[in-house]
């Protein structure tokens, strides 16, 4: 299709207000106008949505996007709304049967230029019919790295997307991510199955961006940086937390203290977490603290700060979050506050994620049994006593092996009666997901410049750091200065890391005990702490019991951690994870033994 530039600039100018394009936002839109396949990988803030938004008022059919989340769709629709754009829509699980008639009844009357839809819906008979009695001129798979098994976010329902497309003989495709590693990259061309896919990539560099973590021997740490950082640069910011507790307690002790925050999680009604998106963009709140729910599709360019109040369970989600910094080009901060025992949070968090295989089969059985009679996610797990992220992985595996199926509205039925279970794709899965979180730990404990670091994992390279803690340590920002207490507090604390007395003590204790205990009684001990279990336990008898009272708890923690990432200890899985010396640790503890 032929398209003059008059019209391209003017839907730009009149209908979405911009001035101008950014280079590879051009570049996407004239292949796609132009009715030719295209990858685009952009980097987060880029502006990803304008490259089919634009399209979309152009071309004379409809364009279908396909979304993984019915909150992203929903922003995507008020921003659209904002800007007077009205010929969009959705259809996801969250609408009802009769605005599902209502819509479908306008897109076949061509009232709706963009529909919105989760990868569910192409599941549906009724859906597929509309798209074939329909002009579908462009079909957008917006997150694609979801197609990918190796993707950090990858979702079977994605992955089944190809053998629709395949039908759409006449649309154009195109496909957006922000977070593809190169061997994501390979694997989506791959699943796409398109003859002369045309690949336009951004560079992944956020050169206003910079990149810092800081050391924190505790959570105490943790608030007084951010309290002191919040406080001092008053700027709009984004505190992520690995839990909604974490999230809503962190808030709480941010008002308490004066600062203007609030919290934000998937488990708040729908109505409040509408009006503090809006009190956020508004700026009658400068601080949200949230779970990873916030921060996609939110319309905000001028926030400053994004600070990680825990280890993120791999680089792509980090950079993902961390993105969403900066977006109108001026200069932005991102830190990570790390804490050694984040690591052990993230892995058990990740064990959780995946279930065993009785409770994948139990799973199975249960959707089995109820027949024809679908059954939803909640009714499930209200049936049986699996965390709700690993029901999710398990519901993923039985999608995958197709036991099971789908439905628009989110409901599960079982293709079959029975059949016996093959765990090996979620394991290997499970397997990707511990390389991906031990990339994150790297990039946390390595003193190497932070920007190389990610745009390696992207595969791209820079010759230039353009800020980061490593290659600027000494950089004068309002949020770290020379005295900041959490700075003061790391080298006093890697000073005492060098004590080989102490670490000796720790893999003393940790043979004497043979696994008993977790790292907590380890440092409890040790420490003399007056805990009353330490007694009962009898471990206040033991020789070493506190030989290192002049030590805080976190300081004997700290130097535990670095033991486990030496491979001297070792750490079991679960919900309560229990240390035990490893041969490394008996072979040093022999030899200091015997140089003494």
């Amino acid at each position: 299709m032929e398209v003059s530039e008059f019209l391209i600039e003017s839907v730009l100018h009149e209908k979405f207000g911009l001035a101008q394009f950014r280079p590879k936002q051009r570049e996407v839109i004239d292949l796609v106008l132009a009715g030719k396949h295209t990858l685009a990988l952009l980097p987060t803030g880029y502006g990803k949505s304008l490259c089919y938004q634009v399209p979309s008022q152009i071309l004379p059919g409809t364009t279908i996007v396909i979304s993984p989340l019915i909150a992203l769709m929903q922003d995507q629709l008020s921003g659209l709304a904002k800007r007077g754009i009205s010929n969009a829509t959705i259809l996801n699980s969250s609408v009802s049967m009769d605005d599902v008639d209502f819509r479908i009844a306008g897109i076949k009357a061509g009232a709706y230029k963009l529909v919105f839809v989760a990868p569910e819906r192409f599941e549906s008979p009724r859906f597929r019919n509309l798209l074939e009695a329909i002009d579908v001129s462009l079909l957008v798979i917006d997150e694609a790295h979801c197609i990918s098994q190796w993707g950090h976010d990858f979702r079977p329902q994605y992955r089944n997307l190809s053998s629709y497309v395949a039908k759409l003989e006449k649309a154009t495709i195109l496909a957006l991510t922000a977070t593809a590693t190169p061997q994501v990259q390979k694997d989506i061309l791959q699943s796409l199955h398109l003859p002369q896919l045309h690949l336009v990539t951004g560079s992944f560099d956020r050169p206003n961006i910079r990149f810092e973590v800081e050391q924190a021997g505790s959570s105490a740490e943790k608030d007084k940086f951010i309290f002191k950082t919040l406080r001092k640069e008053n700027a709009i910011s984004i505190i992520y937390t690995s839990s909604r507790r974490e999230a809503e307690g962190l808030s709480d002790r941010l008002r308490h203290s004066g600062i203007s925050a609030a919290c934000y999680h998937a488990g708040l009604g729908a109505e409040l977490r509408s009006r503090t998106q809006k009190q956020f963009e508004s700026e009658k709140i400068t601080t949200i603290v949230s779970t990873v729910a916030f921060g996609m599709g939110v319309d905000k360019s001028n926030i400053r700060r994004v600070i990680h109040y825990n280890l993120p369970g791999s680089l792509e989600s980090y950079y993902q979050e961390a993105g969403r910094a900066g977006r109108d080009g001026n200069r932005a901060i991102c830190t990570l506050l790390f804490q050694s025992k984040d690591i052990h949070t993230q892995r058990w968090l990740m064990d959780r994620n995946f279930p065993s295989a009785s409770q994948v089969e139990r799973a199975f059985k249960l959707i089995a049994a109820n027949g024809i009679n679908a059954m939803r996610l909640s009714e499930i797990q209200s049936e049986l006593d699996i965390p709700e992220s690993a029901l999710n992985s398990a519901l993923d595996l039985l999608k995958y092996l197709q036991l099971i199926d789908t439905a628009p509205d989110g409901s599960f039925s079982a293709r079959v009666l029975s059949s016996p279970i093959d765990m090996n794709w979620l394991n290997q899965r499970k397997t990707r997901h511990t390389q991906r979180l031990e990339q994150m730990i790297r990039y946390a404990q390595d003193h190497i410049c932070r920007r190389r670091q990610i745009l390696g994992y992207f595969g791209q390279s820079t010759d230039v750091c353009s800020g980061c803690d490593v290659c600027e340590p000494n950089m004068i920002l309002a949020c770290a200065t020379s005295t900041d207490p959490v700075n003061d507090r790391t080298a006093t604390r890697n000073s005492r890391s060098a004590d080989s007395n102490l670490s000796q003590s720790i893999l003393q204790l940790a043979c004497q005990l043979s696994g008993k205990v977790g790292r907590t009684t380890l440092a409890q001990i040790l420490s003399g702490s007056g805990a009353k279990k330490l007694k009962e336990s009898g471990y206040t008898r033991m020789p070493l019991f506190g030989t290192f009272k002049s030590f805080k708890q976190d300081q004997v923690l700290s130097e535990i951690d670095e033991l486990v990432e030496a491979d001297d200890l070792q750490v079991s899985t679960g919900m309560y994870p229990k240390v035990q010396i490893t041969g490394s640790g008996l072979a040093k503890m022999k030899n200091a033994s015997s140089s003494v």
